[in-house]
């Protein structure tokens, strides 16, 4: 079989790390502390062997490093490495996105204590430079010194918009787990953000089967990620435009962007470069609190779960 390429791009080499359900309940649990793997088990009611597998793969990539607990090495604990403590900024804009978009389909919802300030917060993903939220509509795009095309890698599980073993308890929604969870639909959305509205460009930009691409538009359409209009009449054609809800989701790809360009490597140095218009520099991101306007970090955040009883706002 002839090798399809995609451009090169962190947020893509990213998700083929992180993107998968499972994975992404562990890294959860890890940034509150859990580091067993009876704890891991217990909170997410995972089979051993599915566990296992999962632990197994974020060790080879980096993320968790696996120590022994006694002398005989018998038992051992998993802990976040450096490479895993830095997608915190991704995991806070998550939060941020899951509690302002996603169905309130949770039984435990968190509430970010900004240990600095000591308020209750949300985390604002902002300009270094200027110091203002970043928006997408503000954000300029060109080839970085390591743009190239890389081989499209092989396709993980097909995407279930429903899975009765998610453990409810955990403050994750399954909205996100969708979104991030499944190879090919954040990059859909993704593609959005470039400008890429319809169909055939989406279908040569990520060199996808049209089958896998029509399951995955159906799917952001339902989620209210995107809306459809229509461009031409005779045949019908249409165009797949960004809601509120799907523009939201900006500030993950962005982090995780930044965590790719960081820790994923690039021969000649990031793929893409980004300018932000209004102060017309080059685009370095920080996470910072909404009330005193301070950074967060893993050792300044507190969470802090309480009973769910909301209704998402933009579902």
């Amino acid at each position: 079989m002839k090798p399809a390429y995609i451009r090169a791009n962190s947020v893509t080499h990213a998700l083929e790390i992180i993107g998968d359900r499972w994975v992404l309940m562990l890294l959860q649990q890890a940034f509150f502390g859990v580091r067993r793997f009876d704890d891991f088990q217990r909170r997410l009611g995972l089979a051993r062997s599915t566990l296992t597998q999962r632990l197994k793969h974020l060790v080879e990539h980096g993320l968790f490093e696996r120590r022994p607990l006694d002398a005989r090495q018998w038992r051992h604990e998993y802990r976040l490495t450096v490479k895993g403590l830095d997608l915190f900024s991704a995991a806070l804009m998550c939060e941020a996105w899951q509690r302002n978009w996603a169905a309130d389909d949770r039984q435990l919802a968190l509430r970010l204590i900004h240990r600095d300030c000591g308020h209750a917060m949300e985390p604002i993903l902002t300009c270094s430079t200027c110091n203002d939220p970043v928006e997408a509509r503000d954000v300029a795009y060109c080839d970085g010194p390591g743009a190239s095309w890389t081989v499209r890698g092989l396709p993980r599980r097909r995407r279930s918009s429903s899975d009765s073993s998610m453990p409810r308890s955990v403050p994750v929604s399954a909205e996100l787990l969708e979104l991030l969870g499944d190879r090919w639909t954040p990059q859909v959305a993704a593609v959005a953000f470039f400008g890429v509205r319809r169909f055939d460009a989406m279908r040569e930009s990520l060199k996808l089967a049209t089958n896998i691409l029509s399951d995955r538009l159906k799917r952001l359409v339902d989620l209210g990620i995107f809306e459809t209009r229509i461009y031409q009449d005779r045949p019908l054609r249409l165009e797949y435009v960004l809601t509120p809800k799907g523009l939201a989701l900006y500030p993950i790809l962005l982090t995780l962007m930044d965590w790719g360009d960081r820790w994923i490597e690039h021969e000649a140095g990031p793929p893409l470069l980004l300018t932000h218009r209004p102060c017309a520099s080059r685009l370095v991101t920080s996470v910072v609190c909404d009330q005193c306007g301070g950074p967060l970090l893993r050792d300044n955040v507190l969470p802090q779960f309480q009973p769910s009883r909301r209704r998402a706002t933009g579902s």
